[in-house]
């Protein structure tokens, strides 16, 4: 027993000695990472049986939408679409937000560009308006709102906790891939989804909270809503649902190539419906109404439109669905889902692209079986494969089309043409077409995206959290042997010029010197306005740091000059090629930069800087450990022992949850929780967390 309390004591101070090497923002971020998993998992639970409730509501049944629908005569479902329309009209009139989309484009942006950061009280009307109109009949798929409302809380979550920019992104990306994940009940296509068509990264620094999210988050949701797969194969059909020979690789081939011809059409249609409904002379409340019509108007004849096409997607898996539908519901589930997205509506595209996906590889499937019975499989194993053909195409996201169809269906046979079927679709969509539907998105509304996730970073960032505030510049009255001894105290090789009233006028060059010297004669004459190059560029505080490097880039200097506009060109600051080499290394390479990133307050707004530190030293907040409750500053020492400076200390009120920050004196008595901001060389800090693990008995 004792050498069991032994090892125990050890495991703990060894334990205590790791979160102590650890920052209390990065201890916080991997405590986080299952909490969001497991709220985004209720929160599915949640959105699940609100929907159910709805269509049960308006349609008498909350499980078999397609059923409940036939049975209604054609009038009452034009009025549950258009009542639909005009609920999502209201909320968007009500709460004055933009209601149409699938949510995944903002999600995309969110990451992208503005390190997370999702308005959790913009986003939630949205999400309403998503459930309402998929469960009310829309042709949308209920991810959409899923995902957004996940990502949303995710970003709110890390946001409340105060977590870094990076961790930000990280846990938002993991919300919306728990979502994702427990919505279909398939962890490994949520993860796939989130890294290849939201954050574009694959790296292990987000792979592991992305996984831990999804795995937790579906496990709750199939405890509640069940373990099955969403579409059911029978085991009589599941033996068919095989590639029978290898010739029929090529006609594989084929379906791959009218996937991806079909995947640019069925972008094509939901951008000019869009466009469409835009030229329409209606308010903007009433366009998804007008929307919703024209898709009950189509379910009036084929209900199978309606809503996520579940039950439709079974119905051809089972291969239970007439012949002359399969050729005629891939074109009305297209036009439908345009209807739907363009007018306004809010919901997802993912299960209308399988549907579709399915109807199409199931006709293929049909005709091909009927002309060589023996050589091909039956045109359910088409319409399987199908689906990954379509999702591959409009997503450019081929490893997730893959992953998802192989979860959603547990067909292992398949699996070959599958794969060979989503390349050959998502080549031919990129050939066609260079942008998926969520980049088109985003482009239409004038959004770059940068490549790769330091593009991001170096769009995220602004030039006002990397610029030095002090200008030093000169008179343009100062006269030539002036600017000559400034020359030779700057270390730079340009000099600022501005007037009375602090505009930049130019930039004196070192080298526009030399033709100056010849002139012996005349230098007595010579001043600062006479020297100056008035072409030289200025950067703005509110530009990217990524269109700075382009400035630098054409520019031969080693920093620039920052004015407050274009207009005034009011001279507050300076940023150099140093400053971005180190900001690029610390936030990229993740090297140790003497760089201290604030957050700065002003007002509302808060932004983040970057500040300077000595060589050597390091700024880091500590969170102070229970065992340590009672003691005072002066006990811990951390001056005299260690040579770490305790600049504040920031402590919550457990009631009012405010914080508070104070200079702490020697004698002040700390608490559990309290964080001391600290600063001095690496190795100090070190030694100084190290003790801190300890008890006080053993420090």
């Amino acid at each position: 027993m004792q050498l069991l309390v032994n090892i125990g004591s050890r495991i703990q101070r060894a334990l205590w000695a790791r979160l102590g090497q650890r920052s209390p923002v990065e201890n916080r971020f991997l405590l986080l990472i299952p909490v969001v998993g497991a709220v985004t998992g209720l929160s599915a639970v949640g959105l699940a049986h609100v929907m159910a409730y709805i269509q049960k509501l308006c349609w008498g049944s909350g499980h078999n939408l397609l059923d409940a629908a036939a049975q209604t005569p054609w009038h009452y479902r034009l009025l549950v679409l258009v009542a639909a329309g005009a609920i999502v009209g209201l909320i968007g009139r009500i709460f004055r937000v933009e209601t149409r989309g699938a949510g995944t484009a903002g999600m995309v942006q969110a990451l992208a560009l503005r390190g997370g950061y999702i308005s959790f009280r913009n986003t939630w009307p949205r999400v309403l308006a998503g459930v309402s109109m998929v469960a009310m009949g829309a042709s949308l798929g209920r991810e959409g709102p899923m995902i957004q409302f996940g990502g949303a809380l995710g970003s709110l979550i890390a946001r409340k906790f105060k977590l870094s920019t990076q961790h930000i992104r990280i846990l938002t990306c993991s919300a919306a891939a728990a979502a994702i994940a427990a919505v279909y009940n398939a962890p490994i296509g949520g993860t796939m989804m989130a890294m290849e068509v939201l954050i574009g990264n694959f790296s292990l620094e987000i792979f592991g909270p992305v996984v831990i999210s999804s795995v937790i988050s579906t496990f709750i949701f199939r405890n509640a809503m069940g373990d099955l797969p969403r579409f059911v194969i029978p085991d009589a059909l599941r033996l068919g649902y095989k590639l029978v020979s290898g010739w029929e690789l090529f006609a594989y081939v084929g379906l791959g190539i009218l996937g991806g011809l079909v995947s640019v059409l069925f972008v094509r249609f939901l951008f000019w419906s869009e466009d469409s409904f835009e030229k329409i002379r209606l308010p903007a409340f009433a366009r998804p109404v007008a929307g919703m019509l024209l898709v009950g108007g189509i379910g009036c004849f084929y209900p199978h439109v309606f809503g996520n096409g579940y039950e439709a997607v079974n119905l051809v898996l089972h291969e239970n669905v007439p012949w002359e539908l399969l050729f005629i519901l891939p074109w009305a589930k297209l036009v439908a889902t345009g209807f739907s997205l363009g007018s306004g509506g809010a919901g997802g595209l993912f299960m209308p692209t399988l549907m579709i996906g399915a109807y199409l590889g199931a006709g293929f499937g049909f005709g091909l079986h009927s002309w060589f019975p023996h050589a091909t499989a039956d045109y359910g194993a088409y319409a399987l494969v199908g689906m990954g053909a379509v999702l591959a195409g409009t997503t450019h996201a081929p490893i997730t089309a893959i992953m998802m169809i192989f979860e959603q269906t547990n067909s292992y046979q398949i699996v070959l043409p599958l794969m060979l079927v989503c390349i050959v679709s998502n080549g031919v969509a990129r050939l066609l077409r260079s942008e998926s539907v969520e980049h088109e998105t985003l482009r239409r509304r004038g959004v770059t995206l940068p490549r790769g996730p330091e593009g991001g970073v170096m769009q995220t960032l602004r030039v006002a959290d990397a610029m030095h505030d002090d200008a030093p510049a000169v008179a343009e009255a100062t006269p030539f042997n002036e600017v000559v001894d400034r020359f030779l105290k700057e270390p730079y090789n340009n000099l600022y010029v501005t007037n009375q009233a602090g505009r930049f006028l130019g930039a004196i060059r070192l080298h526009a010197l030399k033709d100056v010297l010849t002139q012996r004669d005349t230098l007595t004459m010579v001043v600062a306005r006479d020297l100056i190059d008035e072409a030289f560029p200025v950067l703005t505080p509110d530009q990217k740091l990524a269109d700075t490097m382009d400035a630098f880039w054409r520019e031969r200097a080693e920093r620039l000059p920052v004015v407050n506009n274009p207009q005034e060109r009011r001279l507050i600051g300076w940023l150099s090629k140093r400053d971005l080499i180190g900001i690029y290394s610390q936030e990229i390479l993740q090297k140790r930069q003497l760089l201290a990133r604030f957050a700065v307050r002003s007002g509302d707004e808060q932004r983040e800087t970057f500040v300077e530190l000595p060589e050597g030293f390091e700024l880091r907040t500590v969170e102070l450990p229970a065992h340590h409750a009672g003691r005072t500053l002066a006990q811990l020492a951390p001056r005299s022992t260690y040579r770490v400076y305790v600049l504040a200390r920031k402590r919550r009120d457990p009631v009012t949850g405010r914080e508070s920050v104070e200079v702490p004196e020697p004698h002040t008595r700390l608490e559990a929780g309290d964080r001391l901001v600290v600063i001095g060389r690496f190795e100090d800090i070190a030694q100084f967390l190290a003790a801190l693990a300890l008890p006080p008995a053993s420090a």
